[in-house]
């Protein structure tokens, strides 16, 4: 798979100079490794537990942080030309990235990736409360408000957190993904216990919520990576999930991504967005 330009160059640029010092025995070998190699791609990856890679591989960081989070492939794969900074937390809001996470960048951060929006809406909340029958009325209170926190509230504190980091971190490619839908669109869902109805429901959830994280990246001239398309196929409901399903209710990591999910749906999809130049 191919590296981002910047990150490619930088593994060059690093094989090279192990070439020098195999091979120039005029020039002590530590100095034409330092001549030669660029100092690392300054990286922060902030967000909440689906950034974090919570559920993915286990883990004992309070923040749900993991080996198998995209933001730790990506740092892994680079081979030491990135040097990786992770705030990303389980449960953080957008605010939370837009006040507390930000604290992280500074004008030499080179690269920023995001994942946020999903908790602002509790949707895994309201979507465990509709599986009792006995809560019909809170399902339905339940979506009503998300539904209005699409409509206000959200757009504007996903401008606002865009604004905080563009402002941290000016210098930065900055990049903010979506999410997957949950549920592939299916009558037979074996082993998930969600009705048809909420299961069209959730995905609309989810679909209207990675297009206002779409148009908050284009008015804030941030790159916007759909990770909806790589998951096509691996939703709940199929064969090959790369979603968690109710096995992951008691730890909290239900419809979280899997390290298969982190590996092969988010991964490959940032670096597909090219994550070397500006947008």
């Amino acid at each position: 798979m191919p590296y981002p330009t910047a990150i490619f160059r930088r593994v060059v640029a690093a094989c090279a100079a192990m070439a020098m010092t195999s091979t120039a025995w005029a020039a002590p070998a530590a100095v034409a490794a330092r001549a030669a190699a660029p100092d690392p791609l300054q990286y922060v990856a902030l967000g909440d537990s689906v950034a974090a890679g919570h559920g993915a591989a286990s883990t004992g960081d309070a923040c749900g942080r993991s080996s198998a989070a995209y933001p730790t492939l990506l740092a892994r794969q680079a081979h030491g030309s990135i040097t990786l900074r992770f705030p990303a937390c389980t449960g953080a809001t957008t605010i939370d990235v837009a006040t507390r996470q930000v604290a992280t960048l500074s004008r030499e951060t080179d690269l920023v990736t995001i994942t946020a929006g999903a908790n602002d809406l509790g949707v895994k909340q309201v979507l465990l409360a509709c599986q009792s029958p006995a809560r019909v009325a809170a399902c339905r209170t339940g979506y009503a408000a998300i539904n209005r926190r699409l409509s206000s509230a959200l757009p504007r504190d996903l401008a606002r957190m865009m604004r905080a980091v563009t402002t941290a971190a000016p210098n930065a490619r900055i990049v903010v993904t979506g999410y997957p839908l949950p549920f592939a669109r299916t009558r037979r869902c074996a082993g998930v216990p969600v009705q048809p109805a909420l299961r069209v429901r959730s995905n609309q959830v989810i679909h209207q919520l990675n297009a206002a994280i779409a148009e908050a990246a284009r008015q804030s001239r941030v790159r916007y990576v759909d990770v909806a398309r790589p998951f096509t196929g691996h939703e709940l409901c199929t064969a090959r999930p790369w979603l968690i399903g109710a096995e992951g209710i008691r730890d909290n990591t239900v419809l979280h991504p899997t390290a298969a999910g982190q590996a092969k749906g988010y991964f490959p999809a940032l670096v597909e967005a090219g994550l070397a130049g500006r947008p």
